[in-house]
């Protein structure tokens, strides 16, 4: 278990570009890898973080973990999303659940709405869902079922085209400044 693990986990790890996971555990690694690259690149981070309206600023604090557990959880299930993205600003603090698919395990609504639920739990600001489902924007998920929610609990997704093409752009556009 991680040191510097926030208050509220009984367990996680934080995001590793190089991760300490089996290898046969590729959904862990690559959520792992995307997740440490979100934190120490900051162009990559903020384009990201933009997309489901949020802000880098110079001031921000950003920190990731993997395989995450929390203090409080309801339920017969023990969920383990596969990640924590943590953004403070300040005394502001902002969290996002992440849950990502590889290859082509896809999405399923039920498994969603649990992390919804754990998200209420906790004080967590929204879900953000990570598959090789096609999503026209962050904010238009790929689940019919999760779009027509009433749940309060904002679901994003994010393609892995979405991120490798985030990533692609930046590397072709000559450095620039955060904004």
């Amino acid at each position: 278990m991680a040191d510097n693990l926030p208050d509220y986990l009984s367990q996680g790890e934080m995001a590793r570009l190089f991760p300490v996971l089996s290898t046969t555990s590729k959904e862990g690694r690559t959520t792992s890898i995307v997740l440490a690259c979100l934190v120490q690149i900051q162009e990559f981070g903020a384009d990201l973080l933009k997309s489901v309206g949020q802000s880098r600023g110079k001031r921000t604090r950003v920190q990731s973990f993997t395989e995450v557990v929390f203090k409080n959880q309801s339920g017969k299930i023990k969920d383990r999303p596969d990640g924590l993205i943590v953004l403070t600003v300040g005394s502001r603090e902002w969290r996002a659940l992440i849950e990502a698919k590889v290859g082509s395990n896809e999405l399923q609504a039920e498994q969603v709405e649990r992390y919804r639920a754990l998200a209420k739990d906790n004080g967590i600001d929204c879900v953000i869902t990570i598959s090789n489902q096609f999503a026209t924007t962050p904010a238009s998920h790929p689940i019919e079922e999760i779009r027509k929610s009433r749940s309060k609990i904002p679901v994003f997704h994010w393609s892995w085209m979405h991120i490798v093409t985030t990533a692609e752009l930046l590397v072709s556009v000559p450095s620039r400044t955060i904004t």
